[in-house]
């Protein structure tokens, strides 16, 4: 399967407008995994990919897959479930604490503890929640093998996470630039501000030229 064609024909790429991005950065293309989560059968053949990296024998089959909420619960699901080939397994999430990434579930602690675990993300454009993530994993004693990810946006790199390995489906980059630097700012392309963080930059600058729109309605 290839992965980007299948971004594409799900609607997740989206190009020629004008985005503000998580950095607050701006660009013309962005990156939407929401059309993903409703096709159940993409999500099974993303699941079987993302484990298949990290398939080294029985003893090495990861016990535990966790993931950020939101975008990552669904994945790391079916992310466990191919792993149920082999051992059986556990998903978990974290959910967002104020500025971190906590296991605040009944019971997920305990899988965590002890356990090798795989952590899942849809997409990956700082690596910032999931650094957090694994972070909050290894203080409950989890021993991080690695992070796989379905698209890797921004780069990132193992290093950054911290962890021994990064597996990434596809990777796709988009420029991104100071909203001082922006030609589109400059000729005044209305920004999108119900996908990424127009609306963020909405509240800040209500009077921006260009105006703004909506994609999603």
């Amino acid at each position: 399967m290839n992965v980007l064609d299948e971004l594409e024909r799900a609607g997740a790429i989206l190009l020629d407008r004008h985005f503000v991005y998580k950095s607050g950065k701006h660009g013309s293309g962005y990156i939407n995994m929401d059309p993903l989560f409703s096709d159940i059968l993409l999500l099974r053949e993303l699941g079987k990919l993302l484990y298949l990296p990290f398939w080294g024998g029985y003893t090495q089959v990861p016990e535990t897959i966790a993931a950020p909420a939101t975008g990552g619960i669904l994945l790391s699901a079916f992310t466990a479930n191919e792993v149920a080939g082999h051992r059986p397994p556990r998903a978990v999430w974290a959910d967002k604490d104020g500025d971190d990434f906590a296991f605040q579930r009944a019971g997920f602690v305990e899988h965590l503890q002890g356990k090798r675990v795989l952590v899942v993300e849809d997409l990956l454009t700082t690596g910032g929640s999931v650094q957090k993530v694994c972070r909050a994993a290894e203080s409950h004693g989890a021993n991080i093998i690695g992070v796989s990810a379905v698209c890797n946006r921004g780069g990132v790199t193992a290093e950054q996470l911290g962890v021994p390995r990064l597996e990434s489906l596809t990777v796709v980059g988009f420029e991104a630039v100071e909203a001082d630097d922006c030609l589109l700012c400059r000729v005044k392309a209305p920004i999108v501000r119900d996908i990424g963080h127009g609306a963020k930059f909405m509240a800040a600058h209500p009077d921006y030229p260009g105006g703004f729109i909506t994609l999603l309605s």
